[in-house]
């Protein structure tokens, strides 16, 4: 499949002032002090991981989004919204049809990726900016949202081959914590590995569009096809963005 008009647009945006970050032999060398925090309102929904140690794997996630005292339970049988009093409404899945998107499971991930969207577009603008202070207040969260994006996405479907293995952030690549030196660590790799910033901003806005793209096709589209609820292109660009903002790729 050809790209789209709008990704092949950024990418020649963003190549043609590759040279805010040099060339790597002319220019001067920047200064990669790691900057201090500098906090700011993140919109990303809460994410936790259950483990289940009798089958030795994870089995379902809670998903929190601000100013919501309910939340809600996507695994891979049978779903749950718990309200602010504790009471659940159960979504229940028959046994041989767990791999499909539920209705309720898609709005679920619609609503996740809103605030994936809104956190993708302000991470966009810290890199265009160079604001690195913010950049570190960030990865307290990020990395932690897309290793549980990752699990969503493999329990509601019932599989983990949903998204692929290697766009699971590893869980010894980050800490929750809002002084971590693995953040450190990770925006002075993107400052000095070469190129590092602008695939960055590349693959961020096409995992933008992309995500948009799959809201609005099947998300978000009253006639979806539970069977089709699925978009290539949306793994390849989730795939892309966690490999190239984990140091993943060479």
């Amino acid at each position: 499949m050809k790209p789209s008009h709008k990704a092949c647009l950024a990418a020649v945006i963003l190549l043609a002032a590759a040279s805010i970050y040099g060339d790597g032999d002319s220019a001067a060398p920047p200064d990669h002090t790691v900057a201090p925090r500098v906090p700011f309102k993140v919109h990303l929904a809460k994410i936790n991981i259950a483990f289940d140690n009798e089958r030795n794997k994870y089995n379902q996630v809670k998903i929190y989004f601000e100013n919501d005292a309910s939340h809600t339970i996507i695994a891979p049988g049978d779903d749950m919204q718990v309200d602010k009093n504790g009471k659940a409404t159960v979504y229940r899945e028959l046994p041989n049809i767990t791999y499909l998107l539920s209705d309720f499971e898609a709005k679920t991930i619609n609503q996740v990726c809103r605030t994936f969207v809104a956190t993708l577009e302000d991470f966009e603008e810290i890199l265009r900016t160079q604001n690195w202070g913010r950049a570190l207040y960030l990865d307290s969260f990020f990395p932690r949202f897309l290793r549980g994006f990752h699990v969503m996405m493999c329990a509601a479907k019932d599989s983990p081959e949903t998204l692929p293995k290697t766009a699971l952030v590893r869980e010894d690549d980050y800490d929750v914590s809002l002084n971590s030196p693995k953040s450190d660590a990770r925006v002075n790799m993107w400052q000095t590995d070469k190129d590092r910033i602008m695939k960055l901003r590349i693959s961020t806005q096409e995992l933008i569009l992309q995500t948009k793209k799959w809201q609005k096709d099947e998300l978000m589209n009253a006639k979806r096809n539970p069977e089709l609820a699925y978009s290539a292109e949306f793994d390849r660009a989730f795939t892309s963005f966690v490999r190239n903002y984990c140091g993943y790729v060479p």
